[in-house]
């Protein structure tokens, strides 16, 4: 076992002091808290396990630490700062097509995402060249802020957040740390979709004419995406005027519908869906307890 020879965290300091004036124990006697906080040292296991413990610098007896609150501190204490998964949601893509892919990563002001590419990922420019009928692995950080994902057969895409000029499709994502409320503390989370919307489709202009004339729809490679092994959302061609002239994907889904996932129901955004009643039928959800989003490049159109 180690001795930490000061207690520099001053959390900690004060839940030892606290602790133990509170549970009257012995290695504390007649000391005040603060006094006692100042002459006793935490032990750490030099092992990697769990037995922390207060050392007495006078008698040098040492005590186990079984409070569970103070021994998360002191495991805090012991290890430092970390990296946890908190921090980071994994992400697989994988590409069905008989070419390689580009895919880009960006975040809201069209920089290059937070990703770190891993197995599988070759990287290109700001993205990932992903060959035909492999996978890539990576990690996105998890820090809240609107990202994007999208991919062509040509060269990774500079800037997804302009996928619609370019149409390009779309998966929206944001990744959440597992502090944020978005998560239902279930871990670490990232809320993602499928977006189709042409660059200047409206709510109004799609109760109207289905979004005619308002610059394509924001599609050009089938896209599947699935949270751990549950597929959720499945978008692909061929193009039709079955949803109006704008050649938004034949199967992907129903937009007049008010649910979600199955291929009778939501799908994808057709449209942005801000008012109601359709946006409380909104095809965006959350994958929690970092489980893996998965993002598969279908083959064909």
């Amino acid at each position: 076992m180690r001795v930490l020879n000061s207690l520099t965290n001053s959390a900690l300091s004060f839940a030892i002091a606290i602790g133990l004036a509170a549970t009257s124990l012995a290695l504390v006697g007649a000391l005040s808290p603060a006094a006692a906080a100042k002459e006793l040292k935490l032990v750490c296991p030099k092992d990697g396990g769990d037995g922390y413990a207060f050392r007495d610098q006078r008698t040098k007896e040492t005590t186990p630490i079984r409070d569970p609150q103070l021994k998360a501190i002191a495991e805090r204490a012991c290890k430092g700062p970390k990296l946890d998964s908190s921090e980071t949601g994994p992400v697989k893509i994988v590409n069905k097509q008989s070419v390689p892919i580009y895919v880009g990563f960006t975040a809201s002001g069209g920089t290059p995402g937070e990703i770190t590419w891993g197995s599988g990922c070759s990287k290109s420019g700001n993205g990932a060249k992903i060959a035909a009928g492999a996978s890539c692995q990576a990690s996105v950080t998890a820090d809240g802020t609107s990202t994007r994902f999208c991919a062509d057969t040509d060269a990774v895409p500079s800037n997804c957040f302009e996928a619609q000029q370019n149409h390009q499709t779309m998966i929206e994502t944001n990744f959440e740390p597992a502090t944020n409320g978005g998560c239902f503390n279930q871990g670490n989370c990232v809320w993602f979709d499928i977006s189709l919307i042409p660059s200047t489709c409206t709510d109004a202009l799609w109760d109207q004419n289905q979004c005619a004339d308002t610059g394509g729809a924001s599609y050009n490679l089938p896209v599947q995406v699935a949270c751990g092994s549950s597929t959720v959302y499945t978008c692909q061609g061929p193009v039709s005027g079955a949803w109006g002239p704008e050649n938004y994907p034949s199967q992907c889904g129903n937009p007049d519908s008010t649910c979600q996932s199955t291929p009778n129901c939501q799908n994808a955004y057709f449209y942005p869906m801000f008012d109601p009643p359709e946006n409380q039928y909104q095809p965006n959800t959350v994958c929690t307890a970092a489980q893996t989003l998965t993002i598969t490049f279908l083959a064909g159109e």
